[in-house]
Protein backbone atom coordinates (compact mmCIF):
# COMPACT_ATOMS: atom_id res chain seq x y z
CA UNK A 1 0.00 0.00 0.00
CA UNK A 2 1.81 3.39 1.16
CA UNK A 3 4.48 3.09 -0.95
CA UNK A 4 2.05 2.23 -4.26
CA UNK A 5 0.34 5.45 -3.45
CA UNK A 6 3.54 8.00 -3.93
CA UNK A 7 5.69 6.01 -6.67
CA UNK A 8 4.27 4.80 -10.31
CA UNK A 9 5.16 1.84 -11.51
CA UNK A 10 7.85 2.84 -14.07
CA UNK A 11 9.87 4.45 -11.59
CA UNK A 12 9.22 1.57 -9.42
CA UNK A 13 10.62 -1.16 -11.86
CA UNK A 14 13.37 1.75 -12.91
CA UNK A 15 13.95 2.08 -9.29
CA UNK A 16 14.72 -1.65 -9.63
CA UNK A 17 16.19 -1.98 -12.49
CA UNK A 18 18.94 0.57 -11.64
CA UNK A 19 19.86 -1.18 -8.04
CA UNK A 20 19.85 -4.42 -8.91
CA UNK A 21 21.94 -3.84 -12.04
CA UNK A 22 24.33 -1.64 -10.08
CA UNK A 23 24.62 -4.39 -6.92
CA UNK A 24 25.42 -7.55 -9.67
CA UNK A 25 28.11 -5.32 -11.27
CA UNK A 26 29.71 -4.32 -8.18
CA UNK A 27 29.77 -8.07 -7.39
CA UNK A 28 31.79 -8.51 -10.52
CA UNK A 29 34.40 -5.54 -10.13
CA UNK A 30 34.80 -5.61 -6.38
CA UNK A 31 37.34 -8.25 -5.34
CA UNK A 32 36.72 -8.03 -1.86
CA UNK A 33 34.96 -10.84 -0.12
CA UNK A 34 33.28 -8.92 2.50
CA UNK A 35 32.06 -6.54 -0.15
CA UNK A 36 30.81 -9.37 -2.25
CA UNK A 37 28.68 -10.67 1.16
CA UNK A 38 27.25 -7.18 1.96
CA UNK A 39 26.23 -6.62 -2.07
CA UNK A 40 24.13 -10.50 -1.50
CA UNK A 41 23.01 -9.31 1.60
CA UNK A 42 21.29 -6.21 0.24
CA UNK A 43 20.42 -7.73 -3.19
CA UNK A 44 18.57 -10.46 -1.12
CA UNK A 45 16.73 -7.55 1.25
CA UNK A 46 15.91 -5.35 -2.19
CA UNK A 47 14.31 -8.85 -3.47
CA UNK A 48 12.82 -9.73 -0.53
CA UNK A 49 11.43 -6.07 0.71
CA UNK A 50 10.35 -5.35 -2.74
CA UNK A 51 8.78 -8.51 -4.24
CA UNK A 52 5.24 -7.72 -1.88
CA UNK A 53 4.92 -4.43 -3.63
CA UNK A 54 5.68 -5.36 -7.08
CA UNK A 55 2.79 -8.39 -6.53
CA UNK A 56 0.63 -5.64 -5.39
CA UNK A 57 1.17 -3.50 -8.96
CA UNK A 58 0.57 -7.12 -10.90
CA UNK A 59 -2.35 -7.46 -8.82
CA UNK A 60 -4.09 -4.04 -9.87
CA UNK A 61 -3.32 -5.12 -13.48
CA UNK A 62 -4.66 -8.38 -13.38
CA UNK A 63 -7.50 -7.37 -10.90
CA UNK A 64 -10.52 -7.59 -13.65
CA UNK A 65 -9.17 -11.29 -14.52
CA UNK A 66 -10.89 -14.22 -13.64
CA UNK A 67 -7.36 -15.85 -13.60
CA UNK A 68 -5.71 -14.08 -11.12
CA UNK A 69 -4.39 -17.09 -9.31
CA UNK A 70 -2.94 -18.74 -12.88
CA UNK A 71 -1.85 -15.70 -13.91
CA UNK A 72 0.51 -14.77 -10.43
CA UNK A 73 1.53 -18.76 -10.43
CA UNK A 74 2.74 -18.41 -13.85
CA UNK A 75 5.10 -15.26 -13.13
CA UNK A 76 6.24 -17.38 -10.40
CA UNK A 77 7.15 -20.36 -12.70
CA UNK A 78 8.27 -18.00 -14.97
CA UNK A 79 10.42 -16.52 -12.40
CA UNK A 80 12.20 -19.81 -10.82
CA UNK A 81 13.28 -20.96 -14.41
CA UNK A 82 14.73 -17.47 -15.40
CA UNK A 83 16.48 -17.93 -11.81
CA UNK A 84 17.70 -21.47 -12.89
CA UNK A 85 19.06 -20.92 -16.23
CA UNK A 86 21.12 -17.59 -15.00
CA UNK A 87 22.19 -19.54 -11.75
CA UNK A 88 23.89 -21.93 -14.48
CA UNK A 89 24.65 -19.19 -16.93
CA UNK A 90 26.59 -17.62 -14.10
CA UNK A 91 27.99 -20.97 -12.95
CA UNK A 92 29.17 -22.21 -16.30
CA UNK A 93 30.80 -18.23 -16.69
CA UNK A 94 32.46 -19.14 -13.11
CA UNK A 95 34.00 -21.82 -13.56
CA UNK A 96 35.41 -21.40 -17.09
CA UNK A 97 36.32 -17.63 -16.24
CA UNK A 98 35.79 -16.18 -12.65
CA UNK A 99 33.67 -15.19 -10.14
CA UNK A 100 33.93 -11.68 -11.10
CA UNK A 101 33.46 -11.96 -14.53
CA UNK A 102 30.49 -14.16 -13.91
CA UNK A 103 28.38 -11.44 -12.17
CA UNK A 104 29.81 -8.94 -14.49
CA UNK A 105 28.83 -10.90 -17.37
CA UNK A 106 25.73 -11.52 -15.52
CA UNK A 107 24.99 -7.46 -14.58
CA UNK A 108 25.49 -6.75 -18.66
CA UNK A 109 23.01 -9.25 -19.74
CA UNK A 110 20.74 -8.08 -17.08
CA UNK A 111 20.63 -4.83 -18.12
CA UNK A 112 20.38 -5.30 -21.57
CA UNK A 113 17.70 -7.63 -21.70
CA UNK A 114 15.70 -5.61 -19.19
CA UNK A 115 16.04 -2.01 -20.12
CA UNK A 116 13.96 -2.54 -23.43
CA UNK A 117 11.31 -4.13 -20.99
CA UNK A 118 11.47 -1.65 -18.98
CA UNK A 119 11.26 0.99 -21.82
CA UNK A 120 8.05 -1.19 -22.88
CA UNK A 121 6.52 -0.94 -19.44
CA UNK A 122 6.78 2.79 -19.38
CA UNK A 123 5.50 3.50 -22.98
CA UNK A 124 2.04 1.08 -21.69
CA UNK A 125 2.00 3.59 -18.92
CA UNK A 126 2.06 6.55 -21.09
CA UNK A 127 -0.50 5.22 -22.76
CA UNK A 128 -2.99 4.51 -20.29
CA UNK A 129 -2.69 0.49 -20.22
CA UNK A 130 -1.69 0.38 -16.31
CA UNK A 131 -4.29 2.96 -15.23
CA UNK A 132 -4.96 0.44 -12.00
CA UNK A 133 -1.66 1.33 -10.68
CA UNK A 134 -1.28 5.28 -10.64
CA UNK A 135 0.50 6.93 -7.75
CA UNK A 136 -2.05 8.60 -5.31
CA UNK A 137 -0.52 12.27 -4.10
CA UNK A 138 -1.63 15.86 -3.41
CA UNK A 139 0.02 16.89 -6.31
CA UNK A 140 -1.81 15.03 -8.64
CA UNK A 141 -4.87 16.69 -9.77
CA UNK A 142 -8.38 15.74 -7.93
CA UNK A 143 -9.50 14.09 -11.63
CA UNK A 144 -6.23 11.95 -11.60
CA UNK A 145 -7.12 10.93 -8.28
CA UNK A 146 -10.25 10.11 -9.05
CA UNK A 147 -11.99 12.92 -7.08
CA UNK A 148 -13.80 14.73 -9.96
CA UNK A 149 -15.27 18.19 -9.05
CA UNK A 150 -19.00 17.90 -10.55
CA UNK A 151 -22.10 16.61 -8.44
CA UNK A 152 -22.63 13.67 -11.57
CA UNK A 153 -18.91 12.38 -10.82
Amino acid sequence: GKIKKFITLPSFYGFQLMIFTLLILVLGIISTWWVAVLAFMVINAFQWGLSKIDEGYQLDIIKSSKFKATLLSTGSQIDQAVGAVSSFGIGFVINRVSYQYGFLYSGIVFLAILFPLFLYIVHRYKAGFYKNTEAVSSAMPAEKRGLGNSLSD
